[in-house]
């Protein structure tokens, strides 16, 4: 079980909280997406989730292995060459190096020069392997921050048929500002409205209470000009 209990998350770079007083629950093997329009925090709350970050107040109670958000490449050192990136992270996750390193290399077709450096590799073939990464090793919830997949239609196939197995035994939050997204993957949602994470029956129902609440804010007020 994940546990949000009074959740304030605030970000040094604006008034406004990403969370306020926010309570939740997700439970296991359930899969919940939150609807969020873009600039809200989805990937502060996607690392609140993971514990890459923690709270300004209140607490997020973990039951199981989470995560980190799926596709994440901010492990990656480029200077490092790509088996050493690996090891490091196969540390990270308590998995042993040549097995994270043998999943990998599977899942990227062998198509991997493992001895060559990280910046080396094309974006594709690191967005390729950090997604390989992210289901490497099976956890309880898996995190998604608007990915779910990654490149062309042959690969995103591959893709949703593992997140599909790992999912199988494993609950899944997924943060989107795309309501056909989260109604193709989730069966429970919330709306991130002004910090308040509320609950609601559907995504379509939640884009109509963002439409609404952003049309209920009062306009900026205009400079004063000097007469």
């Amino acid at each position: 079980m994940i546990l949000f209990q009074n959740v304030t998350l605030r970000p040094r770079n604006r008034a406004e909280p990403i969370l306020l007083e926010a309570d939740a629950v997700i439970h296991p093997r359930e899969r919940v997406g939150i609807l969020a329009p873009a600039g809200a925090g989805k990937s502060s709350i996607a690392r609140l989730i993971c514990g890459i970050e923690r709270p300004d107040q209140g607490a997020i109670h973990r039951s199981g292995r989470v995560s980190w958000p799926i596709g994440l490449a901010g492990p990656f050192h480029p200077e490092l060459g790509v088996t050493d990136n690996l090891g490091l992270i196969a540390g990270l996750l308590g998995e042993e190096a040549d097995r994270l390193i043998a999943f990998c290399h599977r899942f990227c077709d062998h198509s991997l020069a493992l001895r060559g450096r990280m910046k080396d590799l094309t974006p594709a073939q690191r967005a390729r392997l950090a997604y390989a990464c992210s289901l490497a090793v099976p956890c309880d919830y898996y995190i998604a921050d608007e990915t779910v997949t990654v490149g062309e239609a042959d690969l995103r196939a591959k893709c949703d048929a593992m997140l599909d197995r790992r999912l199988r035994a494993a609950g899944l939050v997924f943060l989107s500002r795309n309501p056909a997204q989260l109604s193709a993957r989730c069966q429970r949602f919330y709306v991130l409205i002004r910090g308040k994470l509320m609950p609601c029956r559907t995504p379509q129902i939640g884009q109509e209470a963002l439409r609404l609440a952003a049309a209920s804010e009062p306009p900026e007020k205009e400079p004063a000009h000097a007469g």
